[in-house]
């Protein structure tokens, strides 16, 4: 690895977390349909979902694309051993789940690893599948003034992993691919799309979503910031 000047973090579910998480959402939904999904294969049978629609995602089939989110329950249910939900039970499901509540929240682990990253000279960036919005988003959440630039899909046209994103924060920021550091939660999203932009890269697989990966990985906010910490500031 080249000596590190940049660091991108990926937002959601990286810096930013939903509480509850969308697991816990879609509980709630479906007992508002009188049904219970089954606690002890519930992880399995989430983790085959996301996998599911991530693999749509990077085939180009956004998350909210007609039926798409339908298709991706469908696939949940089926491994819980459920029945396909009704027209009926669908509406109903998805109006519940749309008027659920949840709050964002950036836990304190990160605000103290930015604090330090800046302390020691890195430029800070964030690369984000996300609406035009964020940087009310980022404001409201206090992180605003941590980044430097901020590359977002719905602003440069493109999506993970497509490397077009990522090359559009080495616009901003000015630097070398081999001077950059990409940090994100999805392997097939972040991983991959930096590495084709000529970045390094840190996978945050807080999830355990990918134990086999191919690149450096960290499970938690600690092991996160030790690697983090342990690279040399910038000249």
């Amino acid at each position: 690895m080249q000596s590190i000047q940049a660091i991108f973090f990926d937002v959601g579910d990286t810096l930013v977390f939903d509480d509850p998480p969308l697991r816990d959402r879609l509980v709630t939904a479906a007992h508002s349909l009188g049904l219970t999904l089954d606690p002890a294969r519930l992880p399995d049978a989430f983790r085959g979902a996301e996998a599911f629609a991530v693999k749509r995602y990077v085939a180009g089939i956004v998350w909210d694309a007609p039926g798409a989110l339908r298709e991706t329950v469908g696939v949940l249910w089926e491994s819980l051993g459920l029945p396909p939900l009704t027209d009926s039970q669908w509406g109903a499901f998805t109006t519940t789940f749309a008027a659920l509540p949840f709050v964002r929240f950036v836990p304190p682990e990160a605000f103290a690893l930015l604090d330090e990253l800046k302390s020691r000279g890195f430029r800070l960036g964030a690369i984000s599948d996300w609406e035009d919005t964020l940087p009310e988003v980022l404001t409201t959440l206090g992180l605003i003034d941590y980044v430097e630039a901020l590359a977002i899909s719905a602003v440069v046209g493109v999506a993970k992993p497509n490397p077009l994103i990522f090359e559009d924060m080495l616009g901003q920021i000015g630097l070398p691919a081999a001077n950059c550091l990409h940090i994100g939660d999805w392997y097939e999203l972040d991983a991959i799309g930096a590495r084709e932009a000529g970045m390094s890269v840190l996978l945050f697989d807080w999830a355990d979503r990918t134990p086999d990966a191919d690149c450096p990985r960290v499970t938690d906010w600690s092991a996160l910031s030790e690697y983090l910490l342990a690279l040399p500031a910038p000249l």
